[in-house]
């Protein structure tokens, strides 16, 4: 029998001789995919820091005694690949805690998670904690359940942007959002568990527990679901010892499974069932190998090749590996599978492919990296005996890069099937069973061979790694600097994600009102996030919707909104009703919401920035003011118009001089379709104005304003901002409006303007809003970009209503309502990478056009068919089911039905919406869809 490969785990002593430390030793501590050994003739950084436990420590672990250890690897891998030495900041704790609310542990030895470090660094710094203690950690029981534990963590390697890094004491301790361990048996090979006591009842998000590990690590396990996934695997008798669950292994699979309870007596049946797998065999198959399935048994431990007539040789390696074996363990023999042997100069060689596969927010599988390894023929291939090199390169080698793209596609959507499957699997367990209520896989790396099946070359699935698969994809990276994140940028995103929601699940929000259009959104929102929310609204107790806390109160009479704000703050007070913070999705409101705000001491929108919103006219005279010379920024007075308001009839004339013809006459406050006329006249002027004047509500303060019509295209640009910093913004491109009108017809997302339009869009709406005191919140910016840049045509306080939530979060898988309550509770959110999965582009119906069409059954019906198409996105702000739209004469309505299409591209998304729109029955020479589209190219 082939001596088996037994890459143990190990501590490395490794020689240092440098001016700073003559003579010192220091050792890293090396997963079990390891066999090599750093050897260094030098120690080019400061080891006099501070590394002990914390204060609260009373008796220290035997494990502590490696930390230099860890430190040492941690500042080797730094000092290597150019990034800065991290420095002690302990003798200054850090006092204040994160903005965005997350602190993302990391319990390892920096060699097991660079990767992970670095682009934690990257996407959120100062937030990404190495911690290489229990002794550095508290464990306590969860203050909203006792029967939960927080951890806490006081001393931590905090990692910032540009690889920089730093050990900080925090106190007061940070809460723990989110935790990954890696100091488990499993993936020390027993030399470090003291991570596992961690895990016990822990309230936060974690990746996968010692128990789903289990799972992930087990060969076979995987291997079923590879058949079900239909990944190529190799024919496969396995043995199981002391099978701890059931396998359900597919009817059509070649998976034989024999369960074994005793090591003793069974050398005849382990005999018997690997002589008839043998003859079972396709006459292809010339080798079998044999491996031990389990937690312990990662890297290439006990894994041995034999020709396949050599049956005695298989059966002894089969025997001998039972005796290793812990209960839940196996033993696997399956066909060998290699690349054809046609290529006569790599005859004697194979190759390993590593896909990494991450768990995106949204349980979206993605597969981020695809890294070979090159070994002997008649050895195992691992990360630990192979150097990382890409696909592109390894297929060139074996003459097989025609069919790169091929086998490509076949491993990304493979791989991400293998993960769709685990997360089916851990959605079905209990919380016992998944080891915790946070436990999710939400990384894993998956092993193939080549293999020619036919005249195809197809990849073959070997087994799954869990989290600590990370080594092989970060080896690749700083070989490759230029791909430093990709591997893991996914699961970042998820560990941000996850624990930015798990902070704001432990706020209670106080929401002024819900409104008809958005009353249905935030519900939804609620109950699936599960957000702890105070309502205050003027509805009745018997008509309360599902939220944690209702107050009857009413504020519609909006010029009191001072007192109101006292009041509801003393019927918080009086209530015991301790909110985070306050938030509104109605314009009437906004005001009314930065007030409390103000008084409750919280972040919001900002007083005297909402105010000013709702005077047109004073936003255009501070922005004209704003020329002074700023070197990052063009002058915000470049976004503004000339405009008048027109007090009565008398001041109609000069006004209209002042801002020149044509001109756009509109209430100061109002929605911009309703309140809206475009005049190329005095005689139009006055009529506009007398039109404008019965639309003011009764006691309303607004009155009318002329401005300047300028050509362009319209756009609404939704932006994050919190303490006065962009976070994040998303823009809409408008179609041509309705003739006569300013009703919204069409829209499209993303932007078809070129990046560098889209870029002054963007900054323009940020100074607009940032430059007349809006600090913290979403806000919708309607924007025109004129042959001359950008222009600025209306602030709305609070986000973008209508189809705009399901438009970002189906484009850019950001959820602006999340992002309104994070801003609330004083969170700051860390967006994903904000590259637009699809091409949306949709049509609005108003009442006046499409009264007829809209109240047909037939449009009624089809409506309701493709409610639940993927790549169709319908919003409406009443149900289509029992309509009852009111009709009117007037061309200028608020659009109250949206229907929109999603596309690979912007080309594919104008075809399906006009057959689309052929097929509802909403096109019409008054409404024809092909012109309102006609700008989005």
């Amino acid at each position: 029998m082939q001596n088996q490969n037994s890459n143990m785990e190990q501590l490395v002593d490794i020689k240092t001789s440098s001016s700073k430390n003559p003579d010192q030793k220091f050792s890293i501590f090396l997963s079990s995919d390891s066999n090599e050994s750093f050897q260094s003739s030098y120690c080019e950084w400061n080891r006099k820091v501070d590394l002990s436990p914390s204060e609260f420590v009373k008796e220290v672990s035997n494990n502590d005694k490696l930390i230099i250890d860890y430190y040492d690897a941690l500042q080797y891998i730094l000092y290597q690949t150019n990034y800065p030495e991290t420095e002690d900041r302990t003798a200054v704790p850090r006092t204040s805690l994160p903005e965005s609310g997350i602190s993302i542990v990391v319990l390892a030895s920096p060699v097991e998670c660079m990767a992970i470090l670095l682009e934690g660094g990257r996407k959120c710094p100062g937030d990404m904690l190495l911690v290489l203690s229990k002794s550095w950690i508290t464990l306590s029981p969860s203050d909203l359940d006792p029967s939960m534990n927080s951890l806490f963590v006081h001393k931590a390697i905090s990692f910032d942007k540009g690889g920089r890094s730093f050990i900080d004491v925090f106190d007061p301790p940070r809460r723990v959002t989110y935790f990954m361990n890696f100091f488990t048996n499993a993936i020390t090979g027993g030399q470090n568990a003291e991570g596992e006591d961690l895990e016990v009842n822990l309230e936060c998000p974690m990746s996968s527990s010692v128990k789903l590990v289990r799972r992930t690590d087990d060969k076979l396990w995987t291997r079923i679901i590879m058949a079900k996934a239909g990944i190529a695997y190799p024919e496969t008798l396995a043995f199981g010892y002391q099978i701890p669950y059931k396998y359900t292994v597919p009817e059509d699979a070649k998976i034989k499974i024999v369960g074994l309870s005793l090591k003793e007596g069974v050398d005849n049946v382990i005999q018997d069932e690997i002589v008839s797998y043998l003859n079972s065999l396709s006459e292809r198959v010339t080798k079998v190998v044999v491996k031990p399935s389990g937690i312990k048994w990662n890297g290439c431990k006990g894994v041995s090749f034999h020709d396949r007539q050599e049956v005695k040789s298989i059966c002894d390696a089969a025997i001998s590996l039972l005796w290793y074996l812990e209960p839940g363990d196996g033993i696997l023999l399956e066909d060998f599978c290699d690349p054809s042997d046609e290529d006569m100069e790599m005859k004697d060689y194979s190759f390993r492919i590593r896909a990494n596969v991450c768990r995106a927010p949204g349980d979206v599988p993605i597969t981020t990296t695809l890294v070979c390894g090159i070994g002997m023929k008649d050895r195992p291939v691992g990360g630990c005996n192979s150097n990382p090199q890409s696909l592109e390169s390894t297929l060139i080698q074996w003459n097989l890069q025609e069919s790169t793209e091929e086998i490509k596609e076949m491993l990304i959507q493979g791989s991400e099937r293998i993960l769709s499957g685990i997360i089916d699997h851990e959605n079905a367990l209990s919380v016992f069973e998944k080891g915790g209520i946070g436990a999710q896989t939400n990384i894993i790396g998956i092993d193939y061979f080549l293999s020619k099946r036919g005249e195809k070359y197809v990849p073959v699935g070997i087994e799954v790694n869990s989290h600590d698969c990370i080594r092989c994809c970060q080896r690749y990276e700083f070989i490759n600097p230029s791909s430093a994140g990709k591997s893991v940028w996914p699961l970042v995103e998820t560990m941000i994600e996850r624990s930015q929601a798990f902070m704001v699940k432990r706020k209670t929000i106080l929401v002024l009102g819900l409104g008809a259009i958005f009353r249905k959104l935030v519900l939804e929102a609620v109950i699936e996030e599960k957000f702890k929310i105070a309502l205050i609204d003027t509805i009745e107790d018997n008509t309360t919707p599902c939220v944690s806390k209702y107050i009857q109160y009413n504020f519609s009479d909006h010029t009191q909104d001072d007192l109101h704000a006292d009041s509801i703050v003393k019927i918080l007070q009086k209530q015991n009703i301790d909110v985070n913070g306050c938030c509104t999705f109605i314009e009437e409101c906004t005001l009314l919401a930065a007030m409390i705000n103000k008084k409750l001491g919280c972040l919001g929108a900002g007083v005297k920035g909402v105010a000013m919103v709702k005077k047109k006219p004073e936003v255009e005279q501070v922005l004209s003011r704003c020329v002074g010379d700023i070197s990052h920024f063009p002058k915000a007075y470049l976004y503004v118009e000339r405009s008048a308001i027109i007090d009565n009839i008398a001041s109609l004339s000069s006004a209209v001089a002042e801002v020149g013809l044509p001109c756009v006459l509109k209430l100061e406050c109002g929605p911009r379709t309703v309140c809206t006329e475009i005049c190329q006249n005095l005689a139009e002027c006055s009529q506009a104005f007398n039109d404008l004047q019965n639309k003011m509500s009764q006691g309303s303060d607004s009155c009318v304003v002329a401005i300047r019509y300028i050509k362009g295209t319209v756009h609404n640009v939704d932006l994050v901002v919190f303490r006065r910093k962009l976070v994040a913004a998303f823009v809409v491109d408008n179609g041509s409006t309705r003739p006569g009108s300013f009703t919204e017809t069409a829209a499209c997302m993303p932007s078809c303007l070129s990046s560098d339009k889209v870029g002054q869009l963007v900054t323009a709406a940020y100074q607009c809003c940032t430059e007349i005191g809006l600090e913290n919140g979403v806000f919708n910016v309607e924007m025109k970009m004129t042959p001359m840049g950008p222009k600025l045509i209306k602030i709305n306080a609070r986000m973008g209503g209508f189809y705009y939530r399901h438009w970002i979060l189906k484009c850019y898988g950001v959820d602006m309502i999340k992002y309104v309550f994070m801003i609330a509770s004083g969170i700051k959110p860390i967006p994903p990478k904000l590259n637009p999965s699809c091409h949306i582009m949709g049509v609005t119906f108003d009442p006046s056009t499409h009264a007829d069409v809209l109240d047909s059954q037939k449009f009624r019906n089809a409506m309701e068919h493709i409610k639940g198409q993927n790549d169709v996105i319908l919003t409406a702000d009443k149900d289509l089911r029992n309509p009852s739209f009111a009709v009117s004469n007037t061309n200028q309505e608020e659009p109250m039905c949206s229907v929109a299409v999603c596309t690979e591209s912007r080309v594919s998304a104008k075809e399906k919406l006009l057959s689309l729109c052929i097929t509802l029955g909403v096109g019409s020479p008054e409404y024809n869809v092909q012109h309102l589209i006609s700008d989005f190219r």
